[in-house]
């Protein structure tokens, strides 16, 4: 059962990436993987409230395994950035690449421990 809850949440986050990277896309036309930031900060900004709001209220294991492990797993695009950001450095955009992996990896942090922080405001103790 866990692990049909699991693919469920993953499908439904990789659905939700999808449209949410052609939406960034289409709208502002980088040249930058914008989208797969966007996508990437968003749900570290999830993970974070949302890991920070369990440890507060006890929720039952499969719906944690559908929200975190299925569904942020499926929207959470970190294979993704790996190959744009080697696909930026293989085209010679060096600096592009570097500025993704350091945009990917700091504001993702930082995003993480804003979302547990928010969690510890927002969702109240028991």
């Amino acid at each position: 059962m866990n692990l049909l809850v699991v693919i469920l949440g993953g499908g439904c986050g990789a659905g939700l990436r999808y449209l949410s990277v052609q939406g960034i896309s289409a709208v502002f036309k980088p040249s930058f993987p914008l989208g797969t930031l966007a996508v990437n900060a968003a749900g570290a900004l999830i993970i974070g409230f949302l890991f920070g709001a369990f440890e507060i209220r006890a929720v039952p294991a499969q719906f944690r395994l559908f929200l975190i492990t299925g569904f942020l797993g499926g929207y959470t695009t970190f294979s993704s950035y790996s190959l744009e950001t080697v696909r930026l450095f293989m085209s010679g955009s060096i600096s592009a690449a570097l500025a993704n992996m350091a945009l990917n990896n700091l504001l993702c942090l930082g995003f993480t421990f804003l979302g547990l922080g928010l969690s510890q405001k927002v969702v109240p103790h028991v």
